[in-house]
C-alpha cells in the first residue's frame, strides 16, 4: 500500500509539472498560448494578434509612404463555376478581415472587418515567403549574395555537408530542392508540424532540425512546395548580411519603401537565440502588403525603389516559370503555377502573387496596374482557391 501511494504521489507531481510547463502562468509566453493557434474559435483573433502569442522581433520603419487615396465603395457580383454570387457574400463565407485595392499608385477601396482596423498587424503565414524571397534578390544586386546559382552553405554553413547545404539558392527559390520533406497540413505525420511546433513549443533550433533531411530526386525536376526551402533562404540572408532577418527586412524593406508603421517577425523562442522562422510569420498592416505590390509594380515599370533595389531581370522572372512543372495548370495546387517565391493563377498571364494560408493574399497585376491584398481567417481556405481568384478578377474588371 506505501509503494501505491509514492507511485500516486510521483505521478501527480509529474502530472502538475507537465502542467505547469504547458501554461506557464508566469510567462508572457506558453507551449499552451502556441497550441491554441489551432483553435478554430480563436482563428479570428489569432490571426491580428500573433505576437501576444508567440515572442518576436521588430521590423523598424523610416518615414512613412504617402499614399494617393481615392476610397470607393465595393459593390459587385462575380462569376464562379457558372453561379453568380455578391462580393459580399464571399467577405463574409471567408472570413476576409482586410481588404484593399490600389489602382494606378492610388488607394481606391480599402476596408476593414472582424475587429481590424488601419493598426492591426495581419499576420502573413506563406506570404511571408515572398519577402525572404525579395530579400535574396536584393542581397544579389547589392553583391553579399555573388549568384543565385550559389550553393546554400556558402552564406549558411550550418548546412555545410547536408543535402540543403548543397542546394542551389535558385533552386531553393524555384521550390525545386528534390529534398523529401512532407508538407501537408491535414496530416498529422507530415514533416511540417513538428517542424513548426518542435521550433515554438519546444525551443528547436529550426536551422538545426532541417539539417537530417536528405535529397530524394534531382533539383528542379519538379514542383513541391515545401516550407523547409523557405527557410533555409532565409539562413542564406541572415548569413549573407550577418543579421537577424527581422533587421534586414528593416534596412532593405521596410525603411526605403516608407512602409506605415512598425511590423515583426515571431521567434522560435523569448531569448537571445530565438530566430525567425523564414517560410511564415511576418505581421503587418494591410497598407503595408499593399505598398509591397506597388514596390514590385514599380520594379516591372522600372520605376522608382522598386527598380534601384532588384537585379535586373528579377521582376519580370516572376511571371516566367523555370520549368514546364511550374506552369500554371497542372494538377499540383489547384492548377496554380510558381516562379521565384511567388505564385500565378490560371487564365490570368502577367499576374503573380504571395499566397498564405487561411486566405492571405498579395495580387500584382502589371498589365491593369494593380495591387489586392486580402487578408482573412478561412478554415476552408484550400477550398476557395479559385474562387479567391475569380473575386480578384471580378475586382480588376470592376476598376478598369
Amino acid at each position: 500500500m506505501k509503494f501505491i501511494k509514492i507511485a500516486l504521489l510521483i505521478v501527480a507531481v509529474i502530472g502538475a509539472s507537465a502542467y505547469l510547463w504547458y501554461t506557464q502562468p508566469w510567462a508572457d509566453y506558453s507551449p499552451a498560448k502556441i497550441a491554441s493557434l489551432e483553435d478554430p474559435e480563436k482563428l479570428t483573433w489569432n490571426m491580428q494578434n500573433m505576437r501576444e502569442l508567440v515572442p518576436s522581433a521588430e521590423v523598424a520603419t523610416g518615414s512613412p509612404y504617402q499614399w494617393t487615396e481615392n476610397n470607393q465603395p465595393l459593390e459587385l457580383n462575380y462569376t464562379f463555376t457558372g453561379k453568380t454570387h455578391a462580393l459580399e457574400d464571399f467577405l463574409e463565407r471567408s472570413t476576409t478581415a482586410g481588404l484593399m485595392v490600389v489602382k494606378s499608385g492610388e488607394i481606391v477601396h480599402e476596408q476593414y472587418r472582424q475587429g481590424a482596423n488601419t493598426e492591426t498587424l495581419f499576420t502573413s503565414w506563406s506570404v511571408a515567403k515572398s519577402f525572404v524571397a525579395t530579400g535574396i534578390a536584393i542581397a544579389v544586386k547589392e553583391g553579399v549574395i555573388g549568384s543565385f546559382d550559389d550553393l546554400a552553405e556558402q552564406y549558411a554553413p550550418q548546412f555545410a555537408g547536408t543535402d540543403y547545404g548543397a542546394t542551389k539558392i535558385s533552386e531553393l527559390l524555384a521550390m525545386s530542392s528534390g529534398i523529401n520533406f512532407i508538407e501537408n497540413y491535414a496530416d498529422g505525420e507530415s514533416d511540417v508540424r513538428p517542424f513548426f511546433f518542435d521550433s515554438f513549443i519546444l525551443g528547436k533550433n529550426p536551422d538545426l532540425l532541417l539539417k537530417p533531411f536528405e535529397r530524394s530526386r534531382a533539383p528542379m525536376s519538379d514542383l513541391d512546395y515545401i516550407s523547409s526551402n523557405s527557410h533555409v533562404l532565409s539562413a542564406v540572408l541572415r548569413g549573407a548580411y550577418g543579421q537577424p532577418l527581422a533587421k534586414i527586412m528593416s534596412e532593405k524593406l521596410w525603411q526605403p519603401l516608407g512602409m506605415s508603421g512598425d511590423a515583426n517577425w515571431l521567434l522560435h523562442r523569448d531569448d537571445e537565440q530565438g530566430q525567425a522562422l523564414g517560410y511564415c510569420c511576418l505581421n503587418s498592416r494591410l497598407r503595408d502588403y499593399a505598398r509591397f505590390g506597388l514596390f514590385y509594380l514599380n520594379a516591372l515599370n522600372e520605376l522608382g525603389v522598386g527598380a534601384e533595389k532588384l537585379p535586373a531581370g528579377w521582376a519580370q522572372s516572376l511571371k516566367q516559370p523555370a520549368t514546364n512543372a511550374h506552369q500554371p495548370g497542372g494538377d499540383k495546387y489547384s492548377g496554380r503555377g510558381y516562379s521565384q517565391h511567388f505564385w500565378l493563377p490560371i487564365k490570368a498571364p502577367g499576374v503573380f502573387f504571395a499566397a498564405g494560408i487561411y486566405g492571405q493574399y498579395i495580387w500584382i497585376d502589371q498589365a491593369n496596374d494593380l495591387v489586392i491584398v486580402r487578408t482573412s481567417a478561412d478554415p476552408e481556405w484550400t477550398a476557395r482557391y479559385r474562387e479567391s481568384e475569380a473575386v480578384f478578377k471580378a475586382i480588376t474588371e470592376y476598376f478598369n
